[in-house]
């Protein structure tokens, strides 16, 4: 692959966890708490969001895809796009891919001003919650580059380390 115009080539530490506790009670989070799934959000609308979210932290997996490329994975019966709202506003979202035996956490943040209101634990426990479901694996991977608190907030959620590697990431230039 060429490199994208506009991006480089960094190394970055990853680490890739696995849910290992038992599926959150979320009954305790009230009204103001809700997910709502996004079926089949247009690309141009799902990037908004991705953008909100994921820009401070140099999200690109989503960003370097085609309109059409982008469009067959939102479309896709394996993959559900959850939207994060309190009191009626979209707070953040968490995107999962379904497979055989396993659900993957691929995308999962807060907007910028609804960081630091304690809400990351949530955000974290609905996603298990809805992910889990079935009754399968869940996991996901967060890396050195995600907020400073990410790594921690999932093992105080119940993920554990699996593995760690480095790899080379596009992050903007």
């Amino acid at each position: 692959m060429t490199l994208p115009a506009g991006y480089k080539q960094i190394p970055v530490k990853t680490w890739f966890l696995i849910f290992e506790g038992s599926l959150p009670d979320i009954s305790s989070f009230g009204d103001s708490v809700r997910m709502e799934q996004w079926e089949k959000p247009s690309a141009a609308e799902y990037l908004e969001i991705y953008k909100a979210v994921g820009s401070v932290w140099g999200w690109t997996g989503r960003l370097l895809k085609t309109s059409e490329e982008l469009t067959e994975i939102l479309n896709s019966a394996n993959n559900e796009v959850w939207l994060f709202r309190i009191e009626n506003e979209v707070a953040g979202f968490f995107e999962l891919v379904r497979a055989e035996g396993e659900t993957e956490l691929v995308y999962l943040g807060l907007k910028p001003e609804w960081i630091g209101k304690g809400l990351g634990q949530k955000l974290i426990q609905v996603s298990v919650y809805v992910a889990g479901q079935n009754g399968e694996k869940v996991w996901l991977h967060t890396c050195e580059r995600d907020h400073e608190s990410a790594l921690m907030a999932y093992q105080k959620a119940g993920f554990k380390i699996e593995k760690e590697l480095i790899s080379l990431e596009y992050y903007p230039a």
